[in-house]
């Protein structure tokens, strides 16, 4: 059984002219990539654009990673970095008229969050997560999904990690509030109360 490499020797031999091996960091890391600019984003075609250009920033910056961090902690910063401003871009196109974003499924929210994905509820959790802000999306997305640390998440985002605690509380009551909105709503629908 072979050993896959690890991330900092594949990046010894990129920075040695060996190319190919980035092939193997895409492959490791454009689910998780894509899925923050999904969240971010909310569509799937500009996520994907997003993602590819991510990698290519990547690439030419990886003489600069200096290992200090994880390489996914690092590729993550440059992915959330680079949604924001492409989601920047879109706000101020659609202010100048162009159509306005679409909206597509987030992930789920704290001590529900695996319960409501193994059930047909993960569908509800998804489309809640999707009406909140992009910062909400993008701090529930590292920590609960894509599984980081606070202190990775503070990384990634530019915060300190008791800044995206209070932050991961906000966003999990902001949901929690759309949950209760979502079901009174249905009550309403249903009974008539």
């Amino acid at each position: 059984m072979s050993q896959q490499p690890t991330d900092k020797a594949l990046i010894g031999r990129v920075l040695r002219g060996e190319t190919r091996a980035y092939a193997v960091l895409v492959e490791r890391y454009q689910h998780m990539v894509f899925t923050l600019a999904v969240r971010v984003l909310g569509r799937e075609a500009l996520a994907e654009e997003t993602a590819q250009d991510v990698f290519i920033k990547a690439f030419e910056s990886l003489g600069t990673f200096k290992g200090q961090a994880k390489f996914s902690t690092w590729l993550y910063r440059i992915a959330y970095h680079r949604s924001l401003d492409v989601l920047d871009r879109e706000k101020r196109n659609r202010l100048a008229g162009a159509a306005p974003l679409e909206s597509l499924p987030g992930a789920g929210e704290n001590t529900t969050w695996n319960t409501l994905l193994a059930q047909d509820r993960g569908v509800m959790v998804r489309e809640l997560l999707a009406r909140l802000d992009p910062e909400d999306r993008a701090v529930l997305t590292l920590h609960y999904l894509q599984e980081l640390s606070l202190k990775e998440v503070g990384e990634v985002m530019g915060l300190r990690p008791d800044t995206v605690k209070v932050r991961l509380h906000r966003a999990r009551k902001r949901l929690k509030a759309l949950v209760g909105e979502d079901l009174q709503h249905q009550m309403v629908r249903d009974y008539g109360t």
